[in-house]
């Protein structure tokens, strides 16, 4: 993913959660918000209990491999994902389907 499709801020993250819907599944939930720059930005937030660096930054690369194929240049919202426990790191096939999933609904809301 290049760096301009990447929300980095803390008030950017902030702000997309707070004001933007919410979408969930067994491993993910994703925050969006409609944004003005007509593409996307994706960040992504695993949480300090989901494993030790090496385990969350493995989960991060599996989670950006499926965006950089899945992801709409189209669509135009700031995109928050936050893994759940229930996420597997050893399913990367379980992983995709459920992002393609919640993309699919973010574009139809």
């Amino acid at each position: 993913m290049k760096i301009k499709n990447r929300i980095k801020s803390h008030q950017e993250f902030q702000s997309t959660i707070k004001n933007g819907k919410s979408i969930r599944n067994d491993s993910f939930i994703v925050y969006f918000l409609k944004n003005e720059y007509g593409y996307p930005r994706v960040g992504i937030s695993i949480p300090t209990k989901s494993g030790h660096a090496v385990t969350r930054n493995k989960m991060k690369r599996q989670i950006r491999a499926v965006l950089s194929h899945e992801l709409n240049l189209n669509l135009g919202f700031d995109l928050i994902f936050i893994t759940r426990r229930s996420y597997d790191i050893n399913n990367f096939s379980k992983t995709s389907q459920d992002i393609v999933m919640l993309l699919n609904k973010v574009g139809n809301k």
